[in-house]
């Protein structure tokens, strides 16, 4: 299988085997999709309702789609919170961030229980400026947002670039901001062991079923076999769901990684000072990367979109979308030879609208969803799930009762505009925003410099 190949989270992880569905069958609830949400929605719903039969519906396998195949950043956070939380008085965003701020504890604690080995380090996230003036400008104004949502300084600091070196030493380095909302794992190992819990516990996991249909609280899989389900739970992300309103929530992008093997801790003498560490270049464009506590770089970037919002996960090694993280990599980390990959690897990631993930549940019909995290899910699916298992077992708690929360049908969550809208968008907009940082990072052409930069900044401001 190509992404256990290309994969360096998969290099050594043993996939879960899942059983085939063989019989028509009932359950309190039936999860499509053994992702992140999936897993954490059927995880907590045990530990509240241990009697009630509980299944996942799994099209390939355990973590096939953005959960096996992202970053390896566990964020306290999710996208778009300042969006979510600018409503609420100051003391209900303080209880909003520490749920959020309470993301990695709340795994780390898990992971220790359950006896799941997914390399979890937690050393922060630095989002650097070492390559040219804007992205110190940029990195700044993040800063302040950050300080005017109510983040303290203890959430989010600047370091000079004396600081800063210690961390990220680069040439050119100017500064960066620092959080310890983040830990870097092996998000493969958590999902697989995730799993295995779960059987333990008597969940049901079916592989190579895919939901062909769904209506009045019943799916059928693979054409042929009928489920009732009291509660189905949508934990599709990027994947299309079988429930049409959902598409028209979610907007599939790309984002692709690239890897080393183990390196030598010398090939790190002037680059990544500390193991475990999570790093991003701040420029417009979204990129992320991690030194893993084995000495493996880990380095991504965001970029591509099929019109029509169609998902993608399988790849050939000469795809474009694969060149991306190289050449932000090349740009950031010039030391370190491309020679050294041996990984890469790509996928699909939702985004909502207004790019804030939300839960959803609609008691009545028994439909409950969660996602559009837009690269974030890692973290936000464990948080989210636990508020979907709260809803479907009707247990009141202060994360039900968050903003991001939508007790109603699917239709009152907003839409993405029709096609060739989000396409055209993606187009002008990605290609502005590569266009300024290819400009400043080469110095070339200072007065389209000048225009590049304009344009990006109220363009961004549109997002």
């Amino acid at each position: 299988m190509a992404l256990m190949q290309d994969c360096l989270w998969w290099r050594n992880t043993e996939p879960v085997e899942g059983a085939s569905l063989e019989a028509d069958a009932f359950f309190d609830v039936g999860i499509i999709g053994a992702g992140f949400t999936g897993l954490w929605t059927a995880y907590f719903l045990h530990q509240l309702r241990p009697h009630w039969r509980i299944a996942i519906f799994e099209q390939h396998h355990v973590g096939y789609g953005a959960s096996g195949r992202n970053g390896g950043w566990l964020l306290g956070g999710i996208a778009g919170q300042d969006v979510w939380l600018s409503g609420l008085s100051p003391a209900e965003q303080t209880q909003s961030r520490a749920l959020l701020y309470g993301i990695i504890d709340s795994v780390k604690a898990i992971t220790e229980r359950e006896q799941i080995h997914c390399t979890l380090e937690h050393k922060g996230v630095i989002y650097c400026a070492a390559r040219y003036s804007e992205q110190k400008r940029i990195a700044l104004t993040w800063l302040q947002n950050f300080k005017q949502a109510g983040h303290g300084e203890d959430d989010f600091h600047w370091l000079s670039a004396a600081d800063a070196q210690r961390y990220l030493s680069l040439p050119k380095q100017m500064g960066a901001i620092y959080s310890p909302h983040c830990a870097t794992i092996n998000p493969a190992q958590l999902a697989t062991g995730l799993a295995r819990v779960l059987l333990q516990k008597g969940v049901k996991i079916f592989h190579g079923a895919r939901v062909t249909a769904m209506a009045n609280r019943q799916i059928t899989i693979n054409h042929r076999w009928q489920v009732n389900s009291g509660t189905t739970v949508l934990a599709t992300e990027a994947f299309a769901s079988p429930h049409k309103a959902l598409n028209k929530k979610r907007l599939p992008v790309f984002s692709a990684i690239v890897a080393t093997d183990s390196l030598p801790a010398s090939a790190f003498e002037d680059t990544i000072k500390v193991p475990g560490l999570a790093f991003s270049d701040v420029c417009r464009s979204v990129t992320y990367g991690q030194r893993t506590a084995n000495n493996e770089l880990i380095f991504g970037a965001r970029g591509g979109y099929l019109f029509g919002g169609r998902s993608q996960f399988e790849f050939s090694a000469q795809a474009d979308i694969l060149n991306t993280p190289k050449i932000y990599w090349q740009r950031l980390l010039p030391s370190l030879s491309l020679d050294t990959l041996t990984y890469q690897w790509a996928g699909s990631l939702a985004m909502s609208r207004r790019f804030s993930p939300f839960v959803s549940y609609d008691a009545e019909s028994g439909l409950a969803a969660a996602g559009g995290y837009g690269g974030e899910g890692v973290g936000a699916s464990q948080l989210y799930g636990q508020t979907l298992a709260e809803l479907i077992a009707e247990e009141d708690s202060v994360r039900v009762r968050q903003p991001w929360v939508c007790r109603q049908s699917l239709g009152e969550l907003r839409n993405w505009e029709p096609e060739p809208l989000p396409w055209l968008a993606y187009k002008v907009i990605g290609n502005v925003f590569r266009w300024e940082d290819y400009l400043c990072h080469a110095n070339k052409a200072r007065w389209l410099q000048t225009v590049t930069t304009g344009l990006s900044q109220q363009l961004e401001r549109l997002l």
